[in-house]
């Protein structure tokens, strides 16, 4: 299997730890305990959560009739906005329920997604998202003899890059993965901090942290720094595209790394992600 996989170098010794492990004690316990700290498609990392454990968080209530209000002559500029926001409200929940699976991303949105984005929503939801992932780790009562995995995607999931995004940049797929590779080429990605939070953690806890990311094997040194300036210290692996996996789907991809993992003698208990195929397939916890 063509990938990469570079093992980190420094471990981080994070003060007081959310997340303890008793290594000297061999009966079953709780692995974690304390309380919480504060290009399939480019869009789910705009729009959505980010996967957590199999679980893709969306809205409870789906809205059935979107943009079907009446044609008629006197619709009014306030209501014409309104049909706006709720068409584009309604292309949001279809992205995170994965019904989209083109990207061509209607213009009048951009005033909606810019405002998601930065307006304060984005960060909630994936604080959120982080959240639930917390809580189903400190959940799990297991023998401290296994070896335990956690993945991680890199983009939008530990780092983030769509503060990065413009009012009307987020709609074209060649101006999107242009701007992408920009972006590894030059290392400016920032760390996503509930993310940080939680891996910080779960690296005081003793997880074996592993990222699976479709960046370019050609990135690997800018990635690996990346990390490392963002805070991401002490994982066990690190596995990105090589040029022989440039054919088979990014689903493929994960899903054989991840499988590859678990043959190195890792036990997978959760995988976090932005996108489908971070949770889709075998070995996802």
């Amino acid at each position: 299997m063509a990938s990469s996989s570079v093992e980190s170098e420094q471990d981080p010794e994070p003060d007081e730890p959310t997340f303890r492990f008793d290594q000297n004690n061999t009966s079953s316990q709780s692995l974690l305990s304390g309380g919480g700290s504060g290009y399939e498609s480019q869009y789910g990392s705009l729009f959505g959560t980010i996967a957590v454990v199999g679980i893709v968080l969306v809205a409870a209530i789906i809205t059935l009739a979107v943009m079907l209000s009446s044609c008629g002559q006197n619709s009014t500029v306030n209501v014409q906005f309104k049909r706006s926001a709720d068409f584009c409200s309604s292309f949001r929940l279809n992205i995170e329920l994965n019904n989209m699976q083109g990207r061509a991303l209607p213009g009048t949105c951009d005033a909606e997604i810019f405002e998601y984005v930065h307006g304060g929503q984005y960060i909630k939801d994936v604080e959120m998202a982080v959240n639930s992932a917390r809580h189903y780790l400190k959940s799990l009562v297991l023998e401290d003899n296994q070896s335990f995995g956690v993945i991680l995607d890199i983009d939008e999931t530990a780092l983030s890059n769509v503060f990065l995004y413009q009012n009307g940049g987020y709609r074209s797929k060649e101006i999107l993965d242009e701007s992408f590779g920009r972006r590894v080429n030059t290392n400016t990605a920032a760390p996503l901090l509930p993310v940080l939070d939680l891996y910080r953690e779960l690296r005081a806890a003793n997880w074996s942290i592993f990222f699976v990311s479709e960046r370019p094997e050609s990135a690997l040194k800018l990635t690996v720094q990346n990390l490392l300036d963002s805070g991401y210290e002490g994982w066990r692996g690190l596995f990105l595209r090589s040029a022989g996996d440039s054919e088979s789907t990014v689903q493929a991809f994960k899903s054989n790394n991840r499988i590859e993992i678990e043959k190195q003698g890792y036990q997978i208990l959760c995988a976090l992600g932005d996108q489908w195929s971070d949770i889709v397939g075998p070995a996802t916890g």
